[in-house]
């Protein structure tokens, strides 16, 4: 296949303008959005050596973050020399999402040709999903990178039949589950059955090969949980977002089981989405689309009038907590001061499967490019069917050894429909349709190698010449259907304009045979072009870390708008320093990782007693006084729910905020804030005595 006509004279400008789209997509969104969690994870790493090691969430090393150490440390880096701020922890995953077109261009050229490796990085460019995520500070966009680096080292070892190369692929791999835990290894079983089938070398030595760099993988990927486990808990932070202090619970549940348990049963619940973009408010602003109503922040400003989608339970008013969908983790909040209901445009989008990445909100984040993904597996898996083997089926394994580009499209190929079966029946998926980035890599690698394919069969003028433009008619119109709701007018009618001319020029090349003529493969070009303008216009105006406009507008209940909220911190602080005894380890105590973040990020000592989601039992009552009467803890932010009076069961953590309501110094009023929202320790007194 490394022999298409191509006729463009310098594919190397090509490759750099694929580049340079990747690159302007995700630097244009610079420090427009961040996971404060993650931002201020960064911050307290670079307070300690035991901070950075073990990816302290606090400054004091009371809770760990909820992820491996990896794509923190590497979030560091730029933190260390520019400061943390949100740009600074978001220029690597820019970088990585950069470097990943660059990489997926060289590992696809050797096997494929030049038609395949532009193809593909044209795609990963655009793709809403990792463009999203590239312009984050979420681990997924560097675990992309990992991965696709371990697939080059791969190929690489399959080539050469070295140690190196299989020992730095089983490494990165390793690397890569110390970014984002068992997610990392969803391709792992196509990268090692591609290995063993494409590796010219005796069977038994390539199975103990293969068998080494699987204990390779392994290691690499345990060791940094194994020094936690080793180390006393109280020499290290609570492990966060586990019940019982244990790594290998984050590991293999929280970060594992959890988020496939879909696999075991159905997967339940629905969420409210859009599926549209926002009404326009009254100025006729869009209240989604990047640039409009939206803050620095990647959060929607909260005005009079607007409504928002909401969970079941409707009626309640500013400030009462909505019950939040199943599995989505947080509440939904009624806004405007009145009770509201869902508007119109609301679909409660139930898991359906595999059949739910075909439509929206989730197919946008692939840029509406799945079907047409999965039409070219079966065109690239079509290629391995030689007249040999339809006559002697057990030459297969023999011919995909032989052939190079058939023995990667297991590795790609089985990547690709490995990734989407995961994240298709995950339930992960259903509240974190950015998940779907891990399909990202894999589909353009796919997309890119059949339009190499497809392309040689149009040029010969056979048949097979109708599959070309009979493919890319029928992409063009699922997007086109599909994205309606989603982007402008104009790019609606770009697409069709260019799809039209395209489509005609082609079908006539087809007709009269003049295939491999230069209008045709111009045409060819036009119409595989038109593909990427509607997922591009998704990527530029989508904001926060979902594409397009399909959960963008879901907030949590207890979270204020963004300015209430820095207003808010700047405030206690103001207040705090002003009182002169901030206290010597923890400045201000709050229940979970949402409140504290923001006092994390404004160089305020803060810790959250409940970890993440506020639930973890990191403290018990007698362990918070014994902190609180070592003078360690001096302020308390007290949640929303318990500002308002409301109780709330008799865990350890709802005893200790009722010990700091009814015995610690309310200093709310004279901050400035509402009654009951910040205390001071003064007696420590138990409430329960």
């Amino acid at each position: 296949m490394s022999d298409i006509r191509f006729n463009f004279k310098s594919v190397n400008c090509w490759l750099v303008v694929a580049v340079a789209v990747a690159f302007w997509l995700r630097f244009s969104r610079l420090g427009d959005f961040d996971n404060q969690y993650y931002t201020a994870t960064v911050a307290s790493m670079l307070q300690s050596v035991g901070n950075f090691l073990f990816a302290s969430f606090d400054p004091a090393g009371i809770v760990m973050v909820d992820k491996p150490p990896v794509s923190f440390w590497i979030q560091a880096i730029p933190g260390a020399i520019f400061g943390v701020s949100s740009w600074s922890v978001t220029l690597p995953q820019i970088v990585a999402g950069t470097l990943a077109v660059v990489i997926l261009y060289f590992a696809i050229k050797p096997a494929f040709g030049r038609v395949a490796a532009l193809s593909a990085c044209f795609v990963l460019a655009v793709i809403p999903a990792s463009v999203v995520i590239d312009s984050r500070n979420e681990p997924d966009s560097l675990l992309s990178l990992a991965l696709l680096i371990a697939a080059f080292f791969i190929m690489r070892a399959v080539r050469t039949r070295g140690w190196r190369w299989l020992i730095a692929f089983a490494l990165a791999m390793g690397i890569g589950f110390n970014i984002k835990m068992l997610v990392a290894f969803v391709p792992l079983p196509a990268f090692l059955i591609y290995y063993i089938v494409a590796t010219r070398m005796p069977l038994p030595q390539v199975l103990v090969r293969a068998g080494v760099a699987t204990l390779i993988v392994f290691f690499a990927s345990i060791s940094w949980l194994s020094l936690v486990a080793l180390t006393p808990p109280e020499a290290r932070p609570y492990v966060g977002s586990t019940q019982d202090d244990s790594i290998w619970t984050l590991a293999l549940k929280y970060n594992g089981l959890d988020r496939f348990n879909s696999f075991i049963d159905p997967r339940r619940g629905s969420i409210p989405l859009i599926m549209r973009s926002a009404p326009p408010n009254q100025t006729g602003q869009s209240l989604n689309p990047r640039g409009s109503v939206e803050d620095r922040t990647g959060n929607q400003r909260f005005r009079q009038q607007q409504r928002l989608p909401i969970a079941p339970g409707a009626g309640r008013t500013l400030g009462q907590p909505v019950p939040a969908p199943e599995g989505l983790g947080y509440p939904l909040l009624g806004v405007g001061g009145q009770s509201v209901g869902p508007p119109s445009n609301v679909l409660n989008a139930r898991g359906t499967g595999f059949l739910s990445l075909l439509s929206n909100p989730f197919a946008g984040q692939l840029g509406w490019l799945l079907p047409l993904g999965l039409f070219s597996l079966m065109a690239v898996l079509a290629s391995l069917l030689s007249d040999q083997v339809y006559r002697h089926p057990a030459k297969l394994v023999v011919s995909i050894r032989e052939s190079e580009p058939a023995s990667q499209v297991i590795l790609w190929g089985g990547w690709f429909a490995t990734a989407v079966v995961v994240f298709g029946l995950a339930s992960a998926t259903t509240t974190h349709p950015y998940y779907l980035v891990g399909v990202a890599v894999p589909l353009a690698a796919i997309l890119g190698i059949s339009t190499a394919i497809l392309w040689k069969c149009f040029q010969e003028g056979k048949v097979l010449a109708w599959v070309m433009p009979g493919a890319l008619v029928g992409g063009v119109i699922y997007q086109i259907h599909n994205s309606n709701d989603s982007v402008g007018d104009w790019a609606l009618a770009l697409v069709s304009a260019i799809f039209m001319l395209a489509g005609l020029i082609m079908i006539v090349a087809v007709w009269k045979r003049l295939t491999s003529e230069p209008l045709a493969v111009g045409a060819v070009t036009a119409g595989f072009l038109s593909l990427l303008v509607i997922p591009m216009a998704v990527a530029i105006t989508s904001g926060g870390r979902i594409a397009g406009p399909g959960l963008a507008n879901i907030r949590p209940a207890t979270a204020p708008p963004v300015e209430q909220r820095a207003n808010d911190v700047e405030m206690i602080t103001a207040f705090i320093n002003k009182q002169g005894d901030s206290g010597s380890i923890v400045t201000v105590g709050t229940v979970n990782a949402r409140e504290a973040s923001p006092f994390i990020i404004a160089g305020v000592s803060a810790a959250a007693i409940g970890g993440f989601s506020g639930r973890d039992p990191v403290f018990s009552l007698d362990s918070f006084r014994s902190m609180v009467q070592r003078g360690e803890l001096r302020y308390f932010l007290m949640p929303r729910e318990r500002a308002l009076g409301r109780q709330i069961g008799s865990s350890s953590h709802d005893r200790i905020l009722e010990e700091i309501r009814l015995n610690w110094e309310d200093l709310s009023l004279a901050a400035g804030l509402p009654p009951g929202t910040i205390y001071r320790q003064g007696s420590v007194k138990s409430a329960f005595d």
